[in-house]
């Protein structure tokens, strides 16, 4: 049996029971460890085969390690197996066990910045690594970027001096994180009042901070800086905790060298500016943040009673509730001054500018009239509108900084379509998305070629959810359609020879086609872009849904309104496809496949509140309920009133 025993003040002393071969140097090698790093080394026995380890609190295995340093150093070897008298570190900290990337803890501590780093150490270096610290009762967030942060410095503190002082890097990160709701995001989330009392407590030195005191002041602070700028870089949600199928890579940086760099340099704001998105959409929802902050501040927007529909010509206390509501929105700009402003309680021709301007950018029919839906919209306090203008600040966050020289861009909620070029935009349509039970997918993807006059191959889905009942009332309905019907090995059916009541979803093993031509649902050309949800964009002969103002009636797929116009664009350097012959053949009834000259990427995107290139901000209603998903994801401890601003006349 071999007994090390280590009770440690000052004069640390120190009692081994081992062979006298090795009791010598063991003995030194461990009093000079506990010495010179002024901490309590481990206390272990090992008897019989049996090893039980107890661990200081403080520095649970620097005594272990250093002795086991200073033997190899000396080119000494000790046995592994325990009735040979091994003496072995702790197994979570032994250096064969631990990755060789990984640099050993520091030996020595020669001023409280060296005995910070042997307690950055022995809590971050660990095997296997960490997956959760936690520090004076706060668990860490950026364990990700924390880690290899303070391996690469060989555990040193970033924010203290060697005498363990802040330093004015730690100032610069309370400024930056100061400012973390004009992003959109929370100061709480980043532990602000608690750094920042923190530092004021270690600048008063009214009492002589402990070494692991100023250990947690370095950890919390990293982590701080490292958490902020991980939201501020790819969000502070995941988009997959609102919509599992997400796609789209995210926004990334190794910000562990990114807060090493700025620390280097003295760069901490500089450095966490530039994790931002670099679109200008984003910054512009930044300045409507402030903008509405600034209204509610001054206590929010009137609330306009129910009443008859205001129009121009009306008098009277709504309509001066209407003209604040508007001139507070502001949408309702007059020369006049601010006292005529307020007395006025006539529904003028200002007015109706201003209403047909607030509809425009609320998505509604521009009647100018003020009815139940644009009273509705108008109610909407100020506070939503904010958390509205936060929730898609934080939809950039996930989108990549660039889109492409060339893009085509679909907003569900704004059922519309852009194309871009060269930051341009180069032509626009109405669409038509999925319904709430069929909705349209947010992704992007490459669309490389595209089909004029296509047949419908009708998915299996939509087959029994919608094919199969009108099959059963009528065998011949489907004919009508110019679909027929085949088996699952291809062979043509004839429907009035199948007994449809008796075919249900289970064992409906059938292929509907629609044939092209006029009826085709597909119209005369679809745009391919291969994903795995099946879902491209194509023409309809549904002319008419695009006079409605909510636009959910496809299952999935996206009808544009122009669609030659899109097709002459994307092929406009092909002399053969002009636009009398685009016309021809999506009007021939045989299909063509057509490919790209090079592929477009195109985005499914699905934002509900966004600056124009005119500097208006637009909302939309929260079509397919995302909204109301992140706020319960974001502010779990914030009531959501779910608001759903329907459009109309």
């Amino acid at each position: 049996m071999i007994r090390y025993l280590g009770s440690f003040n000052k004069s640390a002393r120190l009692v081994i029971a081992v062979s006298k071969k090795i009791l010598l140097p063991v003995c030194l090698c461990l009093l000079l460890g506990a010495c010179a790093l002024n901490t309590f080394p481990v206390v272990a026995e090992v008897t019989g085969g049996q090893e039980s380890e107890i661990h200081d609190a403080a520095n649970p295995t620097a005594g272990a390690i250093y002795a086991r340093q200073v033997l190899e150093a000396d080119g000494e070897t000790a046995s592994t197996t325990p009735s040979e008298g091994a003496i072995e570190a702790t197994h979570s900290m032994d250096a064969a066990d631990v990755p060789p990337s990984l640099p050993l803890c520091p030996t020595a501590a020669l001023n409280p910045r060296d005995e910070i780093a042997v307690q950055i150490c022995q809590r971050v270096r660990t095997d296997p690594p960490l997956t959760r610290l936690d520090v004076d009762n706060q668990r860490l967030s950026a364990l990700e970027f924390l880690v290899p942060f303070y391996t690469r410095r060989d555990y040193q503190p970033a924010w203290l001096s060697a005498e363990g002082a802040p330093l004015p890097a730690a100032d610069a990160l309370l400024e930056s994180l100061r400012d973390a709701d004009r992003e959109g995001l929370r100061t709480a989330d980043y532990r602000f009042t608690a750094l920042k009392e923190r530092l004021a407590e270690l600048r008063r030195r009214e009492t002589t901070p402990t070494i692991g005191q100023l250990t947690d002041f370095d950890l919390l602070f990293t982590d701080a800086f490292l958490t902020y700028g991980s939201h501020l870089l790819s969000g502070r949600l995941s988009p997959r905790k609102v919509d599992r199928d997400w796609t789209i890579p995210p926004r990334s940086r190794d910000l562990a060298a990114v807060l090493q760099e700025a620390l280097t340099h003295g760069t901490l704001s500089e450095s966490l500016r530039a994790l931002k998105p670099l679109n200008d959409n984003y910054s512009r929802l930044r300045e409507v943040l402030e903008s509405y902050r600034k209204v509610e501040q001054a206590g929010g927007w009137p609330i306009l009673s129910d009443g008859p529909n205001l129009r121009q010509g009306d008098q009277g206390p709504r309509v001066r509730t209407l003209r604040a509501r508007l001139r507070a929105g502001g949408d309702l700009v007059e020369g006049r001054s601010e006292a005529d402003q307020n007395e006025s309680a006539v529904f003028d021709k200002t007015v109706t500018e201003a209403v047909l301007r607030f509809q425009r950018r609320h998505g509604l029919q521009e009647t100018s009239v003020v009815g139940p839906l644009t009273r509705a919209a108008l109610n909407v306090p100020v506070s939503e509108r904010i958390r509205q203008v936060e929730l898609n600040m934080e939809r950039w966050r996930w989108l990549p900084d660039e889109f492409g020289a060339r893009y085509i861009l679909v907003n569900i909620p704004d059922f519309r379509m852009d194309v871009f070029e060269n930051g341009q935009r180069v032509m626009e349509s109405k669409v038509v998305v999925g319904q709430l039970e069929r909705q349209t997918p947010i992704f992007t993807a490459d669309m490389t070629y595209l089909v004029l006059s296509p047949r419908w191959h009708i998915p299996r889905s939509i087959a029994v959810r919608d094919k199969l009942p009108q099959l059963r009332r009528n065998p011949q309905a489907l004919a009508r359609q110019n679909i027929q019907i085949f088996t699952s090995g291809g062979q043509r059916v004839d429907p009035g020879a199948v007994d449809w009541s008796a075919v249900t979803a289970r064992n409906f093993n059938y292929q509907l086609r629609q044939e092209p031509g006029p009826r085709n649902a597909l119209g005369g050309v679809k745009f391919m872009f291969p994903n795995s949800h099946n879902v491209y964009l194509h023409d309809t002969p549904s002319r008419d849904l695009f006079n409605r103002n909510q636009r959910t009636f496809s299952s999935g797929c996206i009808r544009i309104s122009n669609p030659l116009e899109l097709a002459e664009y994307l092929l406009r350097h092909d002399p053969q496809w002009s636009q009398d012959a685009l016309k021809r053949a999506t009007t021939r009834g045989r299909e063509r496949v057509v490919n790209l000259p090079e592929a477009v990427p195109v985005y499914l995107l699905y934002w509900t509140a966004w600056v124009d290139d005119e500097g208006l901000v637009h909302f939309r209603d929260d079509i397919y309920r995302r909204d109301q998903l992140m706020v319960k994801a974001l502010y779990p401890d914030r009531g959501v009133r779910a608001q759903r601003v329907a459009r109309g006349g």
